[in-house]
């Protein structure tokens, strides 16, 4: 992705001045008359051309860019089917705690800010089943004791 600015050595937000710089030193540089037995140089020569080409002209480095960008289905951590495409941006509201205490309750087994146990099996240990978040067993296992 975005070859043709790796090819001039340059970032995806140089400037027309920066590009025209870089395209400069790298045409000196590889220039056939300077490397006249040279194929590998010639070739390097013509693709820093043709990024030059492409980089310096406004209209044709935006259409450049707009090409380069991934869609919707190629971004990173965007399976196929998910409902969520895109990160949602931070609102700016500093997180409501209220609505995080129901959840709170429903798997520590008491409400945090009235202090009522809503469920006893979950505070007194009595629950039958394993608490998936139990770790004892590997500990015990790793450690050699208890």
């Amino acid at each position: 992705m975005n070859e043709l600015y790796q090819r001039l050595g340059v970032t995806l937000s140089a400037t027309a001045e920066e590009i025209k710089m870089a395209y400069r030193k790298l045409a000196k540089q590889l220039h056939p008359d300077l490397h006249p037995n040279d194929p590998h140089a010639e070739a390097k020569f013509k693709a820093v051309n043709e990024a030059y080409e492409i980089l310096s002209d406004p209209d044709k480095r935006a259409s450049y860019d707009t090409s380069q960008r991934p869609s919707q289905g190629e971004r990173k951590g965007n399976k196929p089917g998910s409902k969520r495409q895109t990160p949602r941006p931070p609102s700016g509201r500093p997180m409501d705690f209220a609505q995080v205490s129901g959840g709170f309750a429903q798997f520590f087994g008491f409400d945090p800010d009235t202090g009522l146990i809503t469920d006893e099996t979950k505070i007194s240990g009595e629950n039958r089943e394993k608490n998936p978040l139990d770790m004892s067993d590997m500990f015990e296992k790793f450690m050699g004791f208890r």
